[in-house]
């Protein structure tokens, strides 16, 4: 379960802390500041749980809380690693998102590595001379396929990943 805390714009209101969207609106809705005033405006901030590269990609406000606990608090695996690449380097909109999903390929590993795999499993290299293959420069390769914006090298989460969209 994550926890996450409503911080009022208001300096003169203390925040809650609360772990789903029922339970934000109820506290919300019965927030006051030190004057008796209602609060209406609140900074949401992530405090501990699971999924906080997701949270700090979408930025979560109040104009998406529900959307995150609907759509995207539960979250994982490639479709979590697809969802932080879209928000953070695609520029969708968060309610577009979860459409664009099966856009994304995702190879774990470096540039380096995804070109390896790429030529073998295409035979790119049979097509080549056995005595002219090894001339063939893969670290070349990978860098122009970035460069050309066939692949995408990104850390996510402390992982490196390739991204092919398409």
């Amino acid at each position: 379960m994550n926890t996450y805390h409503a911080t009022p714009y208001d300096i003169s209101a203390a925040g809650f802390y609360f772990e789903n969207y029922e339970e934000y609106l109820a506290k919300a809705e019965q927030h006051t500041n030190e004057y008796g005033d209602k609060v209406e405006e609140f900074e949401i901030q992530f405090i501990e749980g699971e999924n906080y590269e997701l949270f700090k990609a979408l930025e979560v406000s109040q104009g998406n809380l529900k959307l995150w606990f609907d759509e995207y608090e539960d979250l994982e695996g490639e479709d979590l690693v697809r969802a932080i690449y879209i928000a953070e380097y695609s520029g969708y909109e968060t309610s577009e998102i979860l459409s664009k999903l099966e856009d994304i390929r995702l190879f774990e590993g470096t540039a380096i590595e995804f070109a390896e795999e790429y030529l073998e499993d295409t035979g790119t290299l049979d097509e080549i001379p056995e005595n002219l293959r090894y001339y063939f420069d893969v670290e070349r390769f990978a860098n122009d396929m970035i460069m050309n914006g066939d692949i995408c090298e990104v850390t996510i989460m402390n992982t490196n990943y390739i991204i092919q969209e398409g």
